[in-house]
C-alpha cells in the first residue's frame, strides 16, 4: 500500500516539474505552424487588452491549458493542453455540423 502511495506521489511530482510554461508553448506553435504560428500569436497580442503576450495559461500544477482572447475584442479560443512537456491541441467544433449531419437552412 505504501508503494502505491509513493508511486502516485512521485508521478504527481514528475508531472508538476514537467508542466510546460508559456515560452515552451510559443516554441511549440513556431515549430508546428512555422511563421503562421508566430504571426497568429503576435496578432492575438495586438488585440488583447491588458497583457502584452496575447497567450494566456491556466496553470493546474500538473497540467496547463493555453488560450487566446477572452479579455479584449477577441473571443476566447482554447488552443492546447500541456501535460508532461507535451502539447495536445484542442480541436474546434465545426458550427456548421450537428450530429454528424450538415446543418443547412431550407426555405
Amino acid at each position: 500500500m505504501r508503494l502505491i502511495i509513493f508511486l502516485l506521489i512521485a508521478l504527481l511530482v514528475v508531472l508538476a516539474l514537467t508542466n510546460p510554461n508559456e515560452a515552451e508553448f510559443r516554441s511549440h506553435m513556431q515549430q508546428k505552424y512555422g511563421i503562421a504560428g508566430s504571426l497568429s500569436l503576435k496578432v492575438a497580442a495586438i488585440f488583447s487588452a491588458g497583457t502584452s503576450t496575447g497567450v494566456h495559461r491556466e496553470n493546474f500544477f500538473i497540467f496547463s491549458r493555453y488560450y487566446i482572447g477572452g479579455d479584449g475584442i477577441l473571443p476566447r479560443t482554447d488552443l492546447a493542453w500541456g501535460v508532461a512537456g507535451k502539447f495536445f491541441d484542442i480541436e474546434e467544433e465545426d458550427v456548421t455540423k450537428k450530429d454528424g449531419r450538415e446543418n443547412s437552412t431550407r426555405f
